[in-house]
């Protein structure tokens, strides 16, 4: 596995990762009583994700932010904190930073959750390519599903 994960391949398999991991967290969480607790996530959530076409939501939601959240969050503040903080407080720190800028409850949980892993297995190889792959593996699937495509 580790052959695989050091060629041009790794990119695939963390976007599948991710995606596995991101429909696992998301229907634990929709099936979870926090829908009900914050039932203004879900119409202010699906309306966005629903207001735009096939290839501007594939852009915007699975490609473009990732890449950006990913270069934000991992490159710049987690590698920033774990120079001076090692790694448990900046994969804490970063993945509360990813939750707080997701700014409602809901997805502030699973982006947490997300981040932690992430932040995990970036730490591990320590390519960028992990974390953005992984990132638009989850998008890609949370959007694709929730758009029923």
């Amino acid at each position: 596995m580790k052959e695989i994960l050091n060629k041009k391949g790794f990119f695939v398999i963390y976007a599948l990762v991710g995606a596995v991991s991101g429909v696992l967290l998301n229907t634990l969480i929709l099936r979870s009583p926090l829908p009900e607790l914050f039932p203004a996530y879900s119409e202010s959530f699906s309306g966005r994700l629903f207001s735009t076409d096939i290839v501007t939501g594939i852009f915007l939601y699975c490609i473009l932010s990732p890449v950006t959240e990913e270069l934000l969050f991992r490159r710049l503040v987690y590698d920033l904190l774990y120079k001076s903080l090692g790694f448990p407080a900046a994969a804490l720190i970063s993945s509360l930073l990813f939750a707080a800028y997701h700014m409602n409850m809901i997805q502030g949980i699973y982006a947490f959750s997300m981040g932690m892993l992430i932040c995990v297995l970036y730490h591990r190889d320590h390519r960028m390519g992990v974390p953005i792959a992984m990132h638009i593996g989850a998008n890609l699937a949370v959007w694709l599903l929730a758009n029923r495509l």
